[in-house]
């Protein structure tokens, strides 16, 4: 409770605390993410096989006739 009383005591606490729980949010969630992309990548290969070699889209050029 007297958490809540600090950080409700001022605009300057509550911003700051915002700020740290974010970065702390955003760091978790980043491991977690990069976890599971290599599982992914270790299950699936990189890169796919509609992709080059950086991962970009290739650019398949389609021979159109215009007769």
């Amino acid at each position: 409770m007297q958490y809540l009383q600090f950080i409700f005591s001022s605009f300057w606490h509550f911003v700051g605390t915002v700020i740290l729980t974010s970065a702390i949010l955003t760091f978790v969630f980043r491991c977690w993410n990069r976890m599971w992309r290599h599982l992914n990548i270790r299950k699936h290969g990189y890169p796919p096989a509609h992709c080059d070699a950086d991962g970009d889209f290739r650019n398949i050029e389609k021979d159109y006739d215009e007769n």
